[in-house]
């Protein structure tokens, strides 16, 4: 009796471009700890503008990062920190999209990709609002802290602290919310962490740029308050569309193309500034564009008839 050996037939072999793409799995964990490195380093530089401050140097003593080029781009170390957490953002797109291209997600990625998020967009952003506040603070003599003798001290140590406590309400509901089927992936629920961030940062960025006392003192008694604001956004339910499918992706008006370019000089001649109004009004647009929606089925025709035929509804079931 001859027993013939089955041969593998081309359907069971492994194709050259599946085994590429099972080779570069380990791509999107390494752009997440990238992320996760950055926010780390975001937290180092914070401190060492404290540290610097503590230690009476001036501002203008500062030697950031050695090169004349990027001495005038970053001049502080609190811009160097604030432009690691954008980059941070931009790993953090990639390594879903990578992830998603080499059909190598998992659970472990999720995990590990809300915990770089806790640090890059939690924990970095709040050092660095504490660190901005404690320079501009100095020369009153407040330190913000817990136990500080002024309001203002721990006004800004408390918000600080309740923006890192939503940033991880926000990205846990988030990976809860992910793992059911009837999930939207349109919009987000509440102000994404990296928006929030990115809110942060911009404040942190504007700071370096020559401005009158009046403003910058504006900006330094009301970053606590924005603080407190987009944290509690973060854990909201306002709906939020993603930014690059509302627009940059897909078919958009002529109208809104022609704004994106105009966008897009006006950045190119003011980076600090034109990121700032971007951001605030990303901020803004959830709560702005849910209350119009509010606004128009209220007023709409036959509002009142249904609003009373669903009390009734209710009524009865009760």
């Amino acid at each position: 009796m001859t027993i013939l050996a089955k041969l593998p037939s081309s359907s069971d072999r492994p194709r050259p471009h599946r085994r590429r793409l099972r080779s570069l799995a380990f791509v999107p964990t390494l752009i997440t700890l990238g992320n996760l490195l950055c926010g780390f380093a975001a937290i180092h530089f914070g401190l060492r503008a404290m540290y610097d401050l503590g230690a009476g140097v001036s501002p203008e003593q500062f030697i950031t990062l050695h090169k004349p080029a990027l001495e005038r781009m970053l001049p502080s170390f609190l811009s160097v920190g604030a432009s690691l957490v954008i980059l941070g953002m931009v790993l953090d797109c990639f390594d879903g999209l990578i992830a998603r291209v080499t059909r190598s997600t998992t659970n472990f990625g999720g995990q590990l990709d809300s915990l770089a998020d806790v640090v890059t967009f939690g924990v970095a952003p709040a050092t660095l609002m504490v660190a901005f506040m404690t320079k501009e603070l100095a020369g009153d003599s407040i330190v913000p802290s817990p136990i500080s003798d002024h309001a203002l001290g721990r006004l800004t140590w408390v918000s600080a602290a309740v923006y890192v406590a939503f940033t991880a309400v926000r990205l846990a509901r988030y990976n809860v919310e992910h793992a059911k089927a009837d999930f939207d992936h349109r919009i987000f629920r509440g102000l994404p962490s990296p928006g929030a961030a990115a809110i942060m940062v911009a404040l942190i960025l504007f700071q370096d740029q020559p401005m009158g006392a009046v403003l910058r003192r504006a900006i330094v008694y009301a970053t606590p308050f924005v603080a407190m604001g987009i944290a509690f956004l973060m854990v909201s339910r306002i709906p939020y569309r993603r930014f690059h499918r509302a627009y940059l992706l897909g078919r958009q008006p002529f109208g809104q193309f022609l704004v994106v370019m105009l966008v897009v000089a006006v950045f190119l001649a003011f980076k600090a500034e034109t990121f700032l109004v971007i951001v605030l009004w990303y901020g803004i647009s959830g709560p702005l564009f849910y209350l119009v929606r509010v606004v128009r089925e209220r007023t709409r025709p036959g509002h009142g008839v249904a609003a009373t035929s669903r009390h009734g509804e209710e009524r009865k079931l009760a």
